[in-house]
This record gives structure tokens, sequence and C-alpha cells, in this order.
């Protein structure tokens, strides 16, 4: 058996306020009808005072892990500083060059809602890291990024939720009804199992954002949490699928995901905060903060 120190995950929690988290969407309203040059020089300001939020994704949060069919159009997603790197999504399973729709419920210090991100995985040249790049997002909440600055909900149709019998359900369809993904899985036919740990722990140390969404080098950012909540996921066979419909990205993976991951637990996260970056290289060790599991 084994035993974690609950404290990390209680004091993430305390770093979001509901009320502050409101305020933030009022005024998002506001700022946006600001310059971009204005709005990047107040959100610098801010990461100066506040470097760090606290960043909870919600239980059952969902993977579908495609196989890219088309590497050039792949490579021509992400920052030049970056390369398309093979990897595992669990520990026993051939490495592929991947993208992945990650399907969250999540509650911050800045923003409070669902989200659909879509990722290349990528290789940072500069330090070595294996990187999440973030290529687009859907989400019914709000959002920043250096290239486009503050951003509205850009999907009123948001659904990410489990129902009694364990059925997984996500439908999401952008305003602009040029993208949706609908699918629902049973997450109880789904075993826990080791994941790739280069992936999912190293992954979070570097993640940032393709050219449609950075202005140079990716933007990266990291994030602190607890190894073990990385370690393990549930692997949800691939015939317990129902894809509906998946209009993503046309032509650049083939039609069915390789493999599923779901977690059924909340995960705990420190982030950067928007403007600030923690600058992490491929030779620096988990900070002491961090609790490990215990056996």
């Amino acid at each position: 058996m084994k035993f974690v120190n609950n404290n990390f995950s209680k004091e993430v929690e305390r770093l979001i306020d509901p009320i502050t988290v409101g305020s933030l969407h009022f005024m998002q309203y506001f700022n946006q009808l600001l310059p971009k040059s204005l709005q990047k020089r107040i959100v610098k300001s801010s990461s100066k005072k506040t470097p760090n939020m606290g960043f909870v994704v919600e239980p059952y949060s969902s993977f579908l892990c495609y196989e890219i069919d088309d590497l050039e159009y792949a490579k021509s997603l992400i920052p030049d500083g970056f390369e398309l790197l093979k990897t595992s999504i669990f520990t026993d399973d051939e490495p592929k060059y991947y993208c992945i729709l990650g399907c969250v419920r999540a509650h911050t210090s800045a923003f409070w809602g669902s989200r659909i991100e879509f990722y290349v995985i990528a290789k940072d040249k500069k330090t070595n890291l294996l990187s999440w790049l973030i290529i687009d997002y859907d989400t019914n909440t709000i959002s920043y990024d250096n290239k486009n600055g503050l951003s509205s909900p850009n999907s009123n149709r948001a659904v990410i939720t489990v129902n009694h019998r364990g059925r997984l359900f996500v439908d999401v369809q952008n305003n602009a009804n040029d993208r949706k993904l609908i699918f629902d899985a049973d997450i109880e036919e789904g075993s826990m199992t080791n994941l790739d740990q280069r992936l999912w722990l190293e992954g979070n140390l570097s993640i940032g954002y393709g050219r449609k969404l950075s202005e140079k080098d990716g933007d990266i950012f990291s994030l602190k949490f607890e190894p073990c909540e990385v370690e393990k996921a549930l692997r949800i066979p691939l015939d317990s699928l129902n894809l509906e419909v998946n209009t993503w990205y046309p032509g650049l993976f083939k039609n069915k995901p390789c493999q599923i991951v779901c977690f059924p637990y909340s995960q705990h996260f420190i982030s950067d905060s928007p403007g600030f970056s923690s600058n992490i290289k491929n030779n620096v060790k988990l900070p002491l903060s961090w609790t490990p599991c215990l056996s």
C-alpha cells in the first residue's frame, strides 16, 4: 500500500478562491478591450507579484492519443525550437509520434470550467525536455496566451461529465461550428496501468504553445506536482469508445486513437502564472517541496 502526504493537495486547493475567479471572469470582458500590448504589461506585472497559481484538474480527465499521420503537417504547427519526438503513453506500449486531445474540467486561481486542449508532443531542442505543445483549444471559460492576449470563451457547448453508470461523456463544439469532439466511453472497463514517466512527469515540466498561440520559443511554462499523481491512470479499452465525431485538424492523424487515458482522481498542480516561466532545464532535479509517494 502507498501513502502520500496530503498537505500539498490541500495547499493547492487553498490557493483557489472562487470569488476571485468570478471577479476575473467578470473583469475579463473589459480587459480584452485593452490593446494586447497593455494586456501583456498588466499580466507581466501581475506575475511578478504572483508567479504561481493553483491548478486542479478534476476527476475523470481524459486523453485521446492519436498517432500522427502527416509528419510535415505536424512540424508546421510547432515552433522552430522544437522537433517531433516519439513517445509511449503507458510503459508497455510502442513509441509513436503523437498528438493528444486532453478533455478536462478544471478549477484554478484564474479560471473555472471545461476545456479541450490539442497537443503535439515534441522535444525542446534548447533544454532537451519532452514538451506538450498546445496547438489549439476550445473552452467555456476565459483564456490567455501571449499571442492573442485575453480571450472570451469560444464554446457555449462544452460538456465533460461522468454518469452514475461510469459512462464518460465529452460533447464540445466551438462557437464557430468548425470544430467538434463528441464521444463517450465506459471508464469501468478501464484498468489502472503504469504511465510512461518521460511523457507524463517530464512533460509537465515543459508545457508550451504551438505557432498559432506563441510569440517565440513556445512560451514554455511548468507545473509543480506530486509525481505519484501521474504514476498510473486508467487505460480505457478502445472497443469501449463510442466516437461520434472528431473534426479537429483533419488529415493530421489517424482515424482512431491508439490509446485512451483517464485519471479517476483530481490532479493538483502549482502552475507558472501567465507572464512567468520557471525556465526548468533538463538537469534540474525535482523540487524538494514535491512530496514523493511513500511505499
